[in-house]
């Protein structure tokens, strides 16, 4: 009799089945929705603030080559409470704003070894070096520009976001300084080139 009352027992309908198989997979769509949306909120890149402190420069020479030394700190703010940053690398150069030029573009040497971290709503600094040759900055002044000289700085950051344990992919940023404005002065029979102190704020 059990066995026959079983038999007997009502089987849902087919679209009934189809319809709550539908169901649970829109919820688990909207779940794992839900789950990616939460997490890319959370790991979005914080917006840090990049600016050029105690800039100056000295006349010096390198490898047997006049130049000048130019040197500014490059001072990172991470305003954000949730996220850290995890700097991989950091390249800065000088640019000539003359694309005429064969080499326009001269490296920087940030000090500090890398990957570097930076906390959560923090500052830090990186002191940064380059080294400009005389006669490429005789070379741009004296035929490729007509003006107040100016160089721009270019910064590029290799960054992960960090929020508890978990990181974010990796971000390229880069952020250019605005112009900053050197000068030529007549010393000793020879023209000596200065980079006018001051701080500057980087934007993208």
């Amino acid at each position: 009799m059990l066995s026959m009352a079983n038999q007997l027992e009502p089987r849902a309908p087919w679209w009934l089945k189809h319809k709550i198989l539908i169901l649970t997979g829109m919820a688990l769509i909207l779940a794992a929705s839900t789950v990616i949306i939460v997490t890319c909120i959370i790991l979005s890149p914080a917006h840090i603030h990049f600016s050029i402190t105690a800039a100056n420069s000295t006349n010096s020479t390198m490898d047997g080559e006049n130049g000048l030394s130019f040197n500014f700190t490059l001072a990172v703010d991470n305003p954000s409470r949730r996220a850290g940053v995890d700097y991989r690398e950091v390249i800065v150069s000088l640019q000539l704003p003359s694309k005429r030029l064969k080499n326009n573009s001269v490296p920087a040497t940030v000090n500090g070894s890398m990957p570097l971290y930076q906390p959560r709503h923090s500052h830090i600094s990186m002191a940064v070096a380059a080294f400009v040759e005389k006669d490429l900055l005789d070379l741009y002044l004296k035929k490729f520009y007509r003006g107040h000289p100016t160089l721009t700085i270019m910064v590029t950051a290799l960054v992960r976001f960090k929020v508890g344990v978990a990181y974010s992919r990796l971000y390229d940023i880069t952020v250019y300084c605005p112009p900053v404005v050197f000068f030529d002065v007549f010393q000793d029979g020879n023209f000596s080139y200065h980079f006018a102190k001051g701080n500057a704020n980087c934007s993208a």
